[in-house]
C-alpha cells in the first residue's frame, strides 16, 4: 500500500485510503464489488503518484474487467477526470454565459452573435447530468478527440454538453432571431440525447476556430499535365481540412505519344506517387491524409492497376499506401457472365467511349464498342473474366480494391449528369470536372471549366428516434449540415461557388445492428430485411420533406436544375426492383403527394441526400453500433489515431443472443441489405463485406464473381472493405478506423 500521493496542484500529501473508497463508491452504480477494483488499483502504481494516476489506474482495472459494469464504472471515474480538469470538480460547473465568454476571450470558441441574455436563457436548457449516462466509450473518445484541449498540455476545457450547446450555438447563429433560441434548443436536445449522430469534423470544429468541415472531397483531372498538377494541389490543400481525397485521373494510358509523339507517356504510376505525396504529407493526429484512386476495367494498364496494393508486386509498380476503385459497368459483367472479349482503350483514343462507359445500358455500350473497333481504334482484346478474376483475387488478397458498379451508379440518382467517382470510403456519388488552369480555382465560373465535390455528412442513429419524431429530428439534422455549407471557409472561390449552389449532403444511419436486435430480427432473415426496408424508406422520405421545408425557407439552389428534383424525381422512381423479391415490405409512405409538392416548388434544398458512410470513429461517440453494420463482436477495442476504445454493444446482456455476427453472414445476405437500403439512397453505401476462413478454407473464384455479378444486378452502387478472418476462438480483430470520412 502506497503511503504518500500528489494533489493535482503539485502538493504531495498522506495517502487517504477513504478518500479512493469514495471514489469506487460513488463510481459504482450497478452493484460490483467495487472495493476489489480500489485493491487492484492500488498495486498498479507507485509511491507517490499523482491523483489522477491513481484514477486512471482504477479505470485501467475496470476496462481489463471487460465487462458492461465495469465498464459503466470506468466511465463515471473518467467523468471524475473530465470535469476535473475541466473546471475544477462537479461543483465547480461555470454557467454558460461565464463559460461561453472564457472559451472566447482564450481563442477556444469563435466569436458568436449572442447576446449575454440569450445565453442565460440557453442555460436553462443545458443538462450536464446527462453526461452521468453517457458511457465509457463516449466519454473516452469525447477526451481524447472531440472535446477542445491543449494538444501540447492535455489540458481539457470543455464537457460534452457544452459542446453540444456549442454546435448548435454556432449551426444556427444565423438563423432568423424570432426562432433561433428555439432552433438551438431542439439541436442542442438531439445532438445531446445521441438522437444525431454528428461527423467528426463537426464535433471538433464546430463552435472552435477550426472551419474545415467537408468529410469527403472528389477531384477529377482531365488528360493534361497542367490538370492533374492542379488535382494533385487540391488533393493537398483538402487534406489540410480534413478531408479524405477520391481521386479520377481520367489520362492517356503509358506509351502513348505527347507533344506530337515526341514524348513518350508514362502512364498513371507516376501520379499515383505524386497524388500519395500530396495526401501523406499532411498527417495530423487525429485524422491522417488519405486517398482512393478510381480507375475503369477499359484502361490499358489494368494488369499494373490491379496489382498496385500487392505486398508481392515489385517495388517499383507497388502503391500500397492508397486504396483503389475498380470500376465497371453493365457490359463488363455481361462480357464477364458470357465469358466473351472485353476491350481496352486509351483515354487519349476513345474519350468518347469513357464517357459513355458510365451512363449507357449494356446494349448501348456494346454497339459504341464495335464502332470504335470498326473505326480500327487501337485496343487490347482479352477476356472480360480474366480481367474479372484478377480484380478479385486482388481484393481478397487486400480488401482495399472496391468496385464501383458505374450503371448504377448513373441510373439510380438524382443528378442528370455523369456520375465517374465515388470517395474515400465509397458512399459519395457526385458530378465533377476537372481544371485546365490553376486560376480557374481563384474565380468562380462555369463547372465545366473545373469542380471539386465536396459532401457534408451526418447519421441519426436507428432506435433512439421514434416514428414520430422522425421528422422534426430529421430536420434539425439536415438544417445543421446545410447551415455548415455556409459557415465553412473553402481554399477557393471556385470551390464555394460550385459547393453552395449545389448544397449536396449525405445523411445516414448509424446503430442499425442494434436496432434490428431490439426487434429480435437478424440481417440474414426475411424478417430483418423487411424491418430494414421500413427504416430506410422512413429515412428517406423523411429527409426529402425536410429539405422541401428548409427550400421554403432557405430558397432552392441554382444549381437544382442539373437534378431531377424540379421534375418531382424522389428515390422510388428509380430503385431497383430486383430486390423486392427478398422482403415483404410495401412503400408506406405517399411519395407521389411528396413528388407533387417538390415539382411544385421546383425541388427542394440539397442536390442530393442520403448516403451511408462506415462511422468507424464518431459512432464512439453516440456508443451505438457503426453505420448498417452487424457486430463483429460483443466486445471489442475500437482502434483510433489517438489511442484505443473499449466498446461493448448496446444492451450486451439483453440482446446478446440476439444480435447476428458479421462472421456468420453470408456474403448474399448482405448483399441483399445494402441493396435494400440502397432502394432509397441517392448516393451510395460504404458496404463491408466479411469471411471468415476459419469456417470457410475458401472463397473460389467463380463464387466471387457470383457475387459480383449479384450485386450489380440488385443495384449496389460500390462496394467497400472486404473484412477477413483467420483462426478460431475469441476474436481480437480491431476495426479498421476510417480516416477519411471520419464519421
Amino acid at each position: 500500500m502506497i503511503e504518500k500521493i500528489r494533489k493535482s496542484n503539485g502538493e504531495l500529501v498522506d495517502f487517504d485510503a477513504s478518500r479512493l473508497n469514495k471514489w469506487g463508491s460513488w463510481a459504482d452504480k450497478r452493484g460490483i464489488i467495487w472495493s476489489e477494483v480500489v485493491m487492484e488499483a492500488t498495486k498498479r502504481v507507485y509511491e507517490g503518484c499523482t491523483t489522477r494516476e491513481m484514477q486512471q489506474a482504477m479505470i485501467d482495472v475496470c476496462i481489463d474487467k471487460q465487462t458492461k459494469e465495469h465498464s459503466d464504472m470506468a466511465g463515471r471515474l473518467l467523468l471524475g477526470i473530465i470535469y476535473k480538469e475541466a473546471f475544477g470538480g462537479f461543483t465547480k460547473v461555470p454557467r454558460l454565459l461565464a463559460a461561453v465568454k472564457s472559451y472566447q476571450a482564450r481563442g477556444l470558441w469563435e466569436e458568436m452573435d449572442y447576446t449575454d441574455a440569450e445565453l442565460e436563457y440557453l442555460q436553462g436548457f443545458i443538462v450536464h447530468s446527462k453526461d452521468e449516462n453517457y458511457g465509457y466509450a463516449v466519454l473516452k473518445q469525447f477526451r481524447d478527440k472531440y472535446g477542445i484541449r491543449d494538444i501540447k498540455t492535455g489540458k481539457l476545457y470543455e464537457s460534452p454538453q457544452f459542446m453540444f450547446m456549442g454546435m448548435a450555438m454556432k449551426a444556427f447563429e444565423k438563423q432568423p432571431k424570432h426562432r433561433r433560441l428555439e432552433d438551438v434548443i431542439k439541436l442542442y436536445t438531439y445532438l445531446s440525447d445521441l438522437k444525431i449522430n454528428a461527423p467528426t469534423p463537426y464535433l471538433n470544429g464546430l463552435r472552435a476556430t477550426k472551419s474545415g468541415y467537408a468529410s469527403c472531397c472528389l477531384i477529377k483531372s482531365n488528360d493534361s499535365a497542367q490538370s492533374i498538377g492542379v488535382a494533385a494541389k487540391v488533393a493537398y490543400d483538402m487534406t489540410t481540412k480534413q478531408a479524405g481525397i477520391g481521386m479520377l485521373l481520367e489520362t492517356r494510358t503509358v506509351g502513348d505519344g505527347i507533344r506530337n509523339n515526341t514524348i513518350e507517356h508514362m502512364g498513371k504510376l507516376p501520379y499515383y506517387k505524386l497524388i500519395r505525396s500530396c495526401v501523406e504529407a499532411n498527417k495530423q493526429k487525429s485524422r491522417g491524409g488519405s486517398a482512393n484512386n478510381f480507375y475503369t476495367a477499359m484502361d490499358p494498364q489494368i494488369q499494373d492497376l490491379l496489382r498496385l496494393k500487392h505486398p508481392t508486386t515489385v517495388a517499383s509498380k507497388r502503391i500500397n499506401e492508397m486504396d483503389y476503385s475498380f470500376g465497371t459497368n453493365d457490359y463488363f459483367w455481361e462480357c464477364v457472365q458470357k465469358d466473351t472479349d472485353w476491350f481496352l482503350f486509351s483515354y487519349k483514343d476513345a474519350p468518347r467511349l469513357y464517357d459513355a462507359f458510365y451512363k449507357l445500358s449494356a446494349a448501348e455500350f456494346s454497339m459504341l464498342v464495335a464502332i470504335e473497333l470498326n473505326a480500327g481504334t487501337k485496343h487490347v482484346r482479352v477476356k472480360a473474366r480474366d480481367v474479372a478474376k484478377l480484380f478479385i483475387q486482388q481484393r481478397y488478397a487486400t480488401g482495399r480494391i472496391y468496385p464501383f458498379f458505374a450503371t448504377n451508379a448513373n441510373s439510380h440518382t438524382p443528378f442528370t449528369e455523369t456520375l465517374k467517382m465515388s470517395n474515400l470510403c465509397m458512399e459519395i456519388v457526385l458530378p465533377v470536372y476537372g481544371f485546365e488552369d490553376e486560376q480557374d480555382l481563384y474565380s468562380p465560373s462555369e463547372k465545366e471549366k473545373g469542380e471539386v465535390a465536396l459532401c457534408f455528412l451526418a447519421s441519426l442513429v436507428a432506435g433512439r428516434i421514434t416514428e414520430e419524431e422522425y421528422g422534426d429530428v430529421a430536420y434539425y439534422a439536415l438544417a445543421m449540415v446545410d447551415s455548415v455549407i455556409d459557415l465553412m471557409e473553402y481554399p477557393y472561390p471556385s470551390m464555394a461557388h460550385h459547393v453552395r449552389k449545389r448544397r449536396s449532403v449525405g445523411i445516414g444511419l448509424t446503430n442499425v445492428a442494434h436496432y434490428l436486435a431490439k426487434n429480435y430480427v437478424n440481417y440474414s432473415s426475411r424478417a430483418g430485411k423487411t424491418k430494414l426496408h421500413e427504416l430506410a424508406e422512413m429515412h428517406s422520405y423523411h429527409l426529402h420533406e425536410a429539405s422541401l421545408r428548409l427550400a421554403k425557407e432557405r430558397g432552392v439552389p441554382e444549381y437544382m436544375k442539373y437534378t431531377k428534383y424540379p421534375n418531382g424525381w424522389v428515390p422510388p422512381h428509380t430503385a431497383n426492383t430486383k430486390i423486392n423479391a427478398k422482403h415483404d415490405a410495401r412503400l408506406r409512405y405517399n411519395w407521389e403527394d411528396l413528388s407533387d409538392r417538390i415539382r411544385e416548388n421546383g425541388g427542394i434544398r440539397n442536390s442530393v441526400l442520403e448516403a451511408y458512410m462506415p462511422n468507424e470513429s464518431s459512432s464512439l461517440a453516440t456508443n451505438t453500433t457503426n453505420g448498417l453494420y452487424p457486430i463483429r463482436d460483443f466486445i471489442l477495442t475500437k482502434k483510433s489515431a489517438t489511442g484505443n476504445v473499449l466498446f461493448i454493444v448496446p444492451d450486451y446482456e439483453e440482446l446478446r443472443y440476439v444480435y447476428e455476427i458479421a462472421w456468420d453472414i453470408d456474403t448474399v445476405d448482405m448483399i441483399d441489405c445494402y441493396a435494400i437500403v440502397q432502394k432509397f439512397t441517392g448516393q451510395a453505401i460504404s458496404s463491408d463485406f466479411y469471411v471468415d476462413y476459419a469456417k470457410k478454407r475458401t472463397v473460389s473464384l467463380t463464387e466471387a464473381m457470383q457475387y459480383m455479378i449479384y450485386a450489380n444486378s440488385v443495384g449496389l452502387k460500390t462496394m467497400y472493405y472486404l473484412n477477413s478472418r483467420v483462426g478460431v476462438g475469441k476474436s481480437a480483430l480491431q476495426d479498421a478506423y476510417c480516416e477519411g470520412c471520419g464519421v
